[in-house]
């Protein structure tokens, strides 16, 4: 559902649910993730022990959650990665804006002269 006052169903019916009766396209499974939390929870003492806590389902150890008082909030145990962002220095930037100016200028010059 919709998560405004309106709250419309964001899918058809049939793609509702835990166990939605029409298959799912990626995109539907952003508005529906419950048939993967379903599968996930189901292999919770297998595979889902190994996630990384930078994924967006992870197990945390009881004795983890005891030491932070059983606070669930998941900022306390997700792992988040930052990109690297390289930056241009401050002189290229200028650089460009100037160029980027002078095509401006140019450009409303042209128009200009085809406006009389």
């Amino acid at each position: 559902m919709s998560l405004d006052d309106k709250r419309a169903p964001l899918l058809a019916e049939d793609k509702l649910g835990a166990v939605p009766t029409a298959q799912l396209t990626a995109e539907e499974h952003i508005k529906n993730n419950l048939p993967d939390v379903l599968s996930r929870w189901q292999l919770r003492n297998t595979t889902e022990r190994e996630r990384p806590r930078t994924a967006q389902s992870f197990c945390v150890p009881k004795a983890d959650i005891a030491a932070q008082g059983y606070d669930l909030s998941l900022n306390r145990y997700k792992e988040v990665v930052h990109e690297e962002v390289e930056h241009l220095a401050p002189k290229d930037i200028l650089a460009n804006l100037a160029r980027l100016e002078v095509e401006i200028q140019q450009g409303m010059e042209k128009l200009e002269g085809l406006l009389g």
